[in-house]
């Protein structure tokens, strides 16, 4: 897909995202959101490429909504005094039908590049 193709989707996604949720709308926000994702939720894809073409995400977060926080075991945490600070990957989050259903980009904190990226359904 040319960069210039790409451009043009991304401007039509943005303008899809301040339509009212209309059903032929919607389709075409998945549509276009797929054909983007073949290229941009590539693992390795700079995070800046994505904000460039899809815009803010709706949401930006440590934790998907469908994904359960670590607990942590009760106890003092003891640091050996050799680690380092971990810097945990985020999310960028695009909506597509409200809050349930979204694509979602796991970005690498320290690289600013994509880990993985996939849809998310509620059933």
């Amino acid at each position: 897909m040319a960069d210039g193709n790409l451009h043009q989707l991304g401007e039509e996604y943005q303008q899809l995202r301040q339509t009212p949720n209309q059903k032929d709308k919607q389709e075409r926000k998945y549509q276009v959101m797929n054909t983007i994702v073949e290229q941009l939720g590539l693992p390795g894809t700079p995070a800046a490429d994505i904000l460039s073409t899809l815009g803010k995400p709706d949401e930006m977060t440590p934790l998907l909504q469908h994904e359960v926080a670590p607990t942590m075991m009760p106890g003092p945490v003891i640091d050996d005094g050799h680690s380092t600070t971990i810097r945990p990957p985020y999310y960028f989050v695009y909506y597509c039908q409200g809050k349930q259903d979204y694509y979602y980009f796991k970005i690498d904190s320290v690289k600013e590049t994509v880990i993985t990226s996939d849809w998310h359904h509620e059933k």
